[in-house]
């Protein structure tokens, strides 16, 4: 179709088509030029509906006459608040008729971009199948975790060094409580503008889940990266205004170094989650570089988290548990013990929960390991009952593991099948379980009450939430953090805190435990308080199972 378009406007178009394109990684684009009076389609959107052309007179075709007859009105609804400047950007979801004459659900999201006197010169954004565009975030039109995961795996192959970044804001939930989802998600769109507009080519941008999302680059340094995410946290905490409202945004994020290795891009994503958690809980927003972080350097680090990861998935190869004695307070007499998991290989050697469990807390092949943690646990515990036929097991479980809705079923399965009695197993809850939902952990903590298993709070006293946490669920015993116990053996005033959580404790629950005792001196002081248990080096290192079978002998 032959139409006049003015060679400036058609310039002007084209560079913003262009930017659109590459942008959305292949989607569909339309883009008006109101003064120049036409628009562009996408070669796909021309060949997938039948249109005129890839440039159409604005009037010569009525868009409508593509739509569902019932999405009409909606569409237009849309449309005019953007022609005549009411409204700023549009996400609609609506039929369209296809070249084979059958309607596909697609949805459109894009923006008003203003001449300088303020009125409206170009309108578009993009459009996709909302069936086929499985690599495509909906909302904000970026390449998805998929999309992410797919170039960071050929990244990695590829021999380039790399680094990925990941950014995330907090409160998106409170957003979206306030003013709705779809306000949240207009968040979620400024916020997906302000970084591709920082970062320009330099990296490429991907929404990953929530409110996270994700850079990649193979041509700038760690420095560079750093010195990007700075520039995104300043401008997000400055505010994106949406509706008049200022929304004041508080970013958290992780990065590490891609080196080529055999490692896989969902170890990298694992990794990253640890940073950024890092990032979100306990630096309050500073940037957590991965690489080092975990006591290995370099590529290290990485192919540590890799290889763990292989081995879960190779029914948990090289993962045993070891049992940390637990004491009677009183009595000095053993009464049980608590289980943790290592993991012993060739190259790494002997390395203990405390380097790789924090890795995995957001990985979903985590759920493999928690359940071999507690099968192996009860099956050697039935072992141990023929040693001390009072013997209490304690085993721990995280977050990702009581959000599962076949938790509960798989444990009283085990249960039942090894034998071990329900009323000799306590389950500690780790520290991250607090932010369950709490109707969901309150029924839980009763169901595991009703089969007769116990439950202990781990790391009482660290913040507040874990205060309020023991308020509101009827747990059984309390985990004191160790923090407490450092200097209480030559500080009064760290011995009155310790006082007052321990005699507030004592109101709620029947079992106070003490970790780290490591000296006659603490144990004596201990004494003093309403403690029940203790654990430590003075008693006990954690032992194998062989081990802990001969300790009872």
């Amino acid at each position: 179709m032959e139409i006049n378009m003015n060679p400036i406007h058609k310039q002007m178009l084209d560079d913003v088509f262009d930017a659109f394109t590459l942008l959305v990684h292949g989607t569909m684009v339309s883009l008006m030029h109101v003064e120049g009076g036409f628009t562009r389609y996408s070669a796909s959107a021309v060949e997938q509906f039948d249109l005129p052309g890839e440039y159409i007179a604005n009037g010569a075709m009525d868009w409508n006459d593509y739509l569902h007859p019932d999405d009409r009105k909606r569409y237009m609804d849309v449309m005019l608040p953007l022609l005549d400047g009411r409204a700023q950007t549009y996400d609609i979801t609506y039929r369209v008729r296809m070249k084979n004459g059958k309607y596909g659900n697609f949805r459109a999201v894009g923006a008003v971009l203003r001449g300088v006197n303020g009125t409206p010169s170009l309108i578009g954004g993009a459009l996709f199948n909302e069936v086929v565009s499985s690599d495509i975030d909906p909302v904000t039109v970026l390449p998805n975790k998929n999309a992410f995961l797919e170039a960071t795996g050929a990244l990695m192959h590829s021999g380039k060094r790399a680094h990925a970044l990941i950014v995330g804001i907090n409160d998106l939930s409170d957003i979206n409580k306030l003013y709705g989802f779809t306000y949240g998600n207009r968040v979620l769109q400024e916020v997906a503008w302000v970084i591709q507009e920082i970062v320009r080519e330099r990296c490429s941008v991907y929404r990953l889940d929530a409110a996270i999302f994700a850079l990649l680059t193979d041509t700038l340094s760690r420095e560079q990266v750093s010195a990007i995410y700075e520039m995104i946290r300043y401008r997000l905490q400055r505010g994106v205004e949406i509706n008049g409202i200022r929304n004041v945004l508080i970013a958290n994020g992780g990065m590490i170094s891609l080196y080529s290795t055999e490692a896989d891009a969902s170890s990298v994503y694992s990794c990253l989650m640890y940073a950024y958690e890092e990032s979100r809980t306990h630096r309050h927003g500073e940037l957590v570089d991965f690489n080092g972080s975990i006591n290995y350097d370099g590529a290290d680090s990485l192919e540590l988290m890799n290889t763990i990861r292989d081995c879960i998935g190779d029914d948990c190869r090289g993962f045993a548990l070891r049992y940390e004695p637990v004491i009677d307070a009183v009595t000095g007499k053993t009464n049980g013990a608590e289980a943790t998991v290592f993991w012993r290989d060739e190259r790494f050697g002997d390395v203990g929960q405390e380097d790789f469990l924090p890795l995995l807390e957001r990985d979903f092949i985590f759920e493999e390991l928690g359940d071999f943690i507690l099968r192996r646990g009860l099956i050697e515990g039935v072992k141990l009952l023929e040693k001390d036929p009072g013997f209490l097991l304690c085993l721990n479980v995280y977050r990702l593991q009581l959000e599962s809705d076949y938790f509960l079923d798989n444990l009283l399965m085990l249960l039942q099948k090894t034998g071990f009695p329900p009323k000799q197993l306590s389950l500690k809850l780790a520290s991250d379980c607090r932010y369950i939902d709490s109707a969901r952990m309150h029924e839980l903590i009763d169901r595991l009450h009703e089969a007769g298993v116990l439950t202990i709070i781990d790391g009482f006293g660290s913040g507040t939430d874990s205060i309020g946490f023991l308020k509101c669920e009827p747990v059984d015993a309390v985990c004191l953090d160790s923090q407490f116990l450092q200097n209480i053996d030559h500080s009064q005033r760290d011995r009155d805190i310790l006082e007052y959580l321990t005699r507030m404790a004592a109101t709620c629950v029947h079992h106070i435990n003490a970790k780290g005792v490591d000296s006659e001196r603490l144990r004596d002081i201990l004494r003093d308080f309403p403690v029940t248990t203790m654990q430590g080096a003075l008693f006990s290192k954690p032992l194998t199972f062989e081990e802990l079978v001969k300790y009872y002998d």
